[in-house]
C-alpha cells in the first residue's frame, strides 16, 4: 500500500483488489477504473469497479464526496502519478 494526500486526507491506494471480507469496518473503500487506452493508468474513483475494468483500492479514514455524482473523476496527471508512483509507467 502507498500512502498519499487526497482531497485533504491521507489515502492508501493499493492495486491489488481488497475483498469485503478483508476491509477493516472503520475505514472507507473505493475502487478505481482503469483507463481503457491507456490500462496502466487509473481515472476514475468509484464504489465498486468491474474486474475487467479494475486497477486499484483506495482506503480512506473518512468518506469523502464524488465530484460527479456517483464517481470522482482523476484529472490526467493525477491518474499518471499514480501510475508512476506505482512503477507502472516505462
Amino acid at each position: 500500500m502507498k500512502y498519499l494526500k487526497f482531497k485533504g486526507q491521507k489515502v492508501g491506494i493499493t492495486t491489488d483488489r481488497i475483498e469485503a471480507s478483508d476491509r477493516e469496518a472503520d475505514k472507507y473503500y473505493y475502487e478505481m477504473r482503469r483507463d481503457e487506452e491507456q490500462p496502466h493508468v487509473p481515472y476514475m474513483i468509484e464504489d465498486s469497479v468491474d474486474e475487467d475494468a479494475f486497477w486499484g483500492t483506495m482506503v480512506t479514514e473518512e468518506p469523502f464526496e464524488f465530484n460527479q455524482g456517483d464517481y470522482h473523476s482523476l484529472t490526467e496527471e493525477l491518474g499518471l502519478k499514480l501510475a508512476e508512483k506505482f512503477g507502472l509507467l516505462q
